[in-house]
């Protein structure tokens, strides 16, 4: 039976904090259809990006990033050149998608809009108007934008180059539009790829009925006007996250009976006549639609651990289903959508696989003749006179952009202690957010710094927060990350009398849910302190990440090979064939017995697909029993992560200068040159060295090598002395100042004395991986290779093989966790000895170096050099990436003759000199 039977007067309204449905809401009104666009990352060769962080902070960005790095990777043609997709970005924050953008216009989120309009106006340039009638409503629209597009206060050449490009590429380029875009953007990006002759391409749609629901604001009229009986409040949060102008804890109480479903007895639940506790989705079955619109099953992995009730059984009640089990209610929808023949091996099939073939929905079929100009031409015109009316950002009126924060996303996971300890990738501070600026922004307003106080005002409301200056940041902009300042969260992610960084919803109104202007800022003479794991972010002209452009790489393959001081001493030998040669006679291949002739195992990172959104962080995290260590641990960098992603900014020359790349870390953010850095993004884990610095000076011998080429530790023998983390060159090991595994975060330092509730200890115990030691106080750790699952895929390896002999594990059987949860498939894990397996063809890649290789350790770990593709004629084209540059400086460069790359002779001693091509441009 269904609600509406049942209750014919009740009505449902949906509503997220984060609304993703601006772009549905466009199509809308341009084909007649709710339609959800689903972007082909994988087939675009270029990408044009409207404030859309598709790497980070959009709806579905995790198959994103998979399609981006598809069509980043390197692929050679017939006549042997190198392609590889090319992405423009235009926003406001610097965001995973900006940063790892071949050309990065920063603009506020306020001026996205007109060069959205400047590159409709200027696509119509180029290719002309088909419909040039006075009366067309193309004709029209273009009059509408071409005034816009003349107030656009960016190089217009930026423009008109970038447009070019994609006009050259037609059908096989993409523009997209980001969720915090007005409706009027998405369809100007539904416009300029309809131009472009991209639909069915590489963007297609399917329908979207999210739209559908009654909204919030309904609701609360209905709640002001007193005609609400009951409300029942499924899951969200919106006493939290509602806009702070609907007051919805007063608006909430107006109902005469409130009901909440939820997690926690959260902010909601505190005005609440009943609170009913929520099972979690993976305790308990039910369904679910995809991105695209395919149909999934969820299955429980444990029965509840505290009861509770799902949202199926809580809604089969209210209907009065005499069903109301929740995996008989899915059973049941199932066979509604399949039918009744077959359907035990069609469920079957589907808990199998987790979809069925048969119900994925097929793309909506748009032509671009469907397209409605003329509606388009109405929301581009109020929008030009809402633009108008409105004031430009300036250090007197603020724009003010709320975004979806990378860690506790809507604030939806304020409570996990992984989330809230994850370095945010951009700024790399945990525990809090923060008010993020531009050095122009925070220098016109008086020379603000990072860590001090300011309170924001909008529309008459305030919030508090600590400013942090962040490069490639847009002047008079500020971003305030969602998700923080919770009064009733929990434990980890704060309460009333200690929140855990401030909410940002405060300020946050129904008419500027995404950006605002007019906002004031003043200083409140006070410091605030901010954990940050990465103080430092120059490369100072070393070559840590190896990067070239694309037609460099072309004329120079091996230029990876020519950096650093391998390159450039004489002290590694190299054998007759340019292969580095032993100057330290390892133990182990003196004694071949110790060294296993079937696994000998080894990673290889690729920097070129790798974006640096930290999944492998967390996936590690969870794997090896890493705990939490609470803001003031990390503050003291005694944070626990196996794998951390440094994140490197490199300047302009012409603005940089020769020396300020050597500046202290107390004054890196307020130099000119980090107003439009470029960005590189390099995980980095024990090397797992071959001639391990850390094992020659530990007197217990706790860290050794073993028979199979890793750098393993043995825990029990560990006495703490921490000279092989001051002994390794990466910093990649972590010790144990307490016991963070055994005691709460608050009560570290009271060691014995602290302790946790019996209840506490048997939730810890159930989220601890079985297969991994848990270690205590005064211990070192560091990356293992996950030997925990290299063991099980070797043991289940040799039941299989009996007696025959064959017990070399296949290639691809091991993935590592960081491996595994990587969504570019940036990391390759496997055995070396294996010249098929993917680790070992990637080593033999000319892009594959080893950092800080000319300390002749022989790291098992190795990089495979970055590769940029900018446009030539793009304004802000360089002749080499901008980190190489600074290099090139200090060492010479690196696409030159190996001699002259130095300015001297070639090395006549020590090593075989090879040839090599000149290439490239100095």
């Amino acid at each position: 039976m269904m609600i509406r039977e049942q209750l014919p007067e009740a009505k449902w309204h949906g509503y997220e904090p984060v609304d993703f449905r601006n772009s549905s809401k466009a199509s809308l009104k341009s084909f007649g259809k709710a339609l959800r666009p689903m972007p082909h990352f994988d087939k675009a060769k270029v990408i044009f990006s409207l404030d859309n962080d598709f790497l980070g902070a959009e709806q579905e960005s995790y198959s994103h990033i998979r399609g981006y790095a598809d069509g980043r990777r390197l692929k050679e043609t017939e006549d042997h050149h190198s392609t590889m997709n090319r992405l423009y970005a235009v926003e406001s924050l610097m965001t995973l998608t900006g940063s790892n953008a071949d050309h990065r216009l920063r603009v506020t989120s306020g001026q996205v809009f007109s060069v959205a309009a400047a590159m409709v106006e200027e696509i119509f340039n180029q290719i002309g108007n088909s419909d040039d009638d006075a009366g067309s409503p193309i004709t029209a629209l273009r009059s509408s934008l071409r005034e816009k597009a003349k107030a656009v206060a960016v190089d217009p050449k930026w423009i008109t180059e970038s447009v070019k490009d994609l006009v050259a590429h037609q059908g096989e380029c993409l523009v997209v539009a980001g969720y915090r875009q007005p409706e009027s953007v998405h369809q100007l990006a539904t416009a300029l790829n309809v131009l472009l002759g991209n639909l069915g391409e590489t963007v297609s749609y399917v329908s979207d009925n999210s739209i559908s629901y009654d909204s919030l604001e309904a609701l609360k009229g209905e709640c002001d006007a007193g005609s609400v009986d009951t409300l029942v409040v499924l899951g969200g949060n919106p006493v939290y996250d509602a806009p702070a102008d609907f007051d919805w804890k007063i608006t909430q109480r107006k109902a005469k009976t409130v009901v909440r479903l939820g997690y926690y007895e959260d902010e909601t639940s505190d005005g609440s006549d009943w609170h009913l506790p929520m099972a979690h989705y993976l305790e308990s079955w039910g369904d679910a639609r995809s991105g695209d619109g395919s149909y999934l099953p969820v299955q429980p992995l444990m029965a509840p651990l505290f009861g509770g009730l799902t949202e199926l059984e809580v809604i089969a009640r209210i209907a009065g289903n005499d069903e109301i089990k929740p995996y008989d209610i899915v059973r049941t929808t199932l066979r509604g959508l399949v039918g009744e023949a077959g359907f035990e091996g069609q469920w079957k099939q589907f808990l199998h696989d987790g979809y069925l073939e048969s119900l994925k929905p097929e793309d909506v079929d748009i032509k671009a003749d469907a397209f409605d100009w003329s509606a388009v031409t109405r929301e581009v015109s109020q929008a030009i006179t809402e633009a108008d009316q409105s004031s430009a950002a300036s250090k007197d009126s603020l724009e003010v952009v709320f975004h979806r924060d990378s860690s506790m996303d809507d604030g939806r996971f304020n409570n996990n202690g992984w989330m809230q300890e994850m370095p945010d990738p951009m700024t790399k501070i945990t525990w809090d957010n923060v008010v993020l600026m531009s050095r122009r922004t925070a220098a016109e307003l008086g020379g603000i710094k990072n860590k001090e106080m300011v309170e924001i005002v909008l529309d008459g409301r305030k919030v508090q927060g600590p400013v942090w200056i962040q490069p490639g940041f847009a002047d008079f902009s500020l971003g305030l990350a969602l998700g923080y300042g919770r009064t009733h969260s929990g434990r980890v992610g704060g309460i009333d009398s200690e929140s855990v960084g401030f909410n940002a919803y405060a300020i946050r109104g129904s008419k500027n849910s995404n950006f605002g202007t007019g906002a004031k800022l003043n200083r409140l003479n006070r410091i605030f302190d901010i954990s940050c794991t990465q103080d430092h972010w120059s490369m100072e002209g070393r070559a840590i990440v190896r990067e070239a452009n694309l037609e460099q790489f072309e004329e120079k393959h091996d230029f990876a090979q020519n950096m650093d001081l391998e390159a450039h001493t004489s002290h590694i030998p190299h054998d007759d064939e340019g292969n580095p040669a032993e100057i330290y006679e390892h133990p182990y291949k003196a004694r071949p017995s110790t060294s296993s002739d079937i696994h000998q195992w080894g990673m290889a990172i690729d920097l070129q697909t790798c974006v640096g959104c930290s999944s492998c962080v967390v996936a590690c995290q969870s794997e090896n029993n890493i705990p939490i260590v609470g803001k003031e641990q990390v503050g003291n960098s005694r944070e626990m992560h196996w794998m951390r992603i440094d994140r490197y900014y490199s300047g302009n020359p012409e603005t940089r200068g020769k020396a300020s790349n050597l500046i202290m870390d107390d004054q890196q953010p307020y130099q000119e040159w980090i107003d439009d850095p470029q960005v590189v993004n390099q995980p980095m884990i024990c090397q797992h060295c071959e001639s391990a610095p850390c094992e020659s000076v530990c007197p217990v011998n706790a860290t050794v090598h073993d028979h199979e080429g890793l750098n393993v530790m043995a825990y029990n023998r560990c006495v703490g002395t921490r000279y092989c983390s001051n002994n390794c060159a990466w910093k990649v090991r972590r010790f144990n100042y307490f016991d963070y595994n055994k005691r709460p975060i608050d009560q570290l330092y009271e060691g014995p004395l602290a302790s946790r509730p019996e209840e506490d200890i048997d939730l810890i115990e159930m989220a601890k991986n079985p297969d991994v030691t848990v270690r205590m106080r005064g211990v070192m750790e560091k990356c293992t290779f996950c030997t925990q699952r290299i063991e099980q895929a070797k043991i289940a390896k040799k039941v299989a093989a009996r007696d025959s002999g064959d017990i070399e594990v296949a290639d691809g059987t091991i993935k590592t966790a960081c491996q595994q949860a990587c969504p570019a498939d940036a990391i390759a894990f496997g055995n070396l000895l294996d010249p098929e397996s993917k680790v070992s063809k990637l080593k033999k890649s000319p892009r594959n170096y080893a950092v800080l290789g000319f300390l002749d350790t022989r790291p098992r770990t190795t990089y495979l050099a970055k590769i940029r593709n900018p446009n030539k004629n793009m304004p802000d084209y360089h002749t080499m990436p901008l980190s190489t540059l600074e290099y090139t400086e200090n060492m010479g460069s690196p696409f030159e003759e190996h001699g002259s790359a130095h300015g001297g002779e070639a090395h006549e001693s020590g090593h075989a000199v090879e040839t090599h091509s000149e290439g490239g441009q100095h």
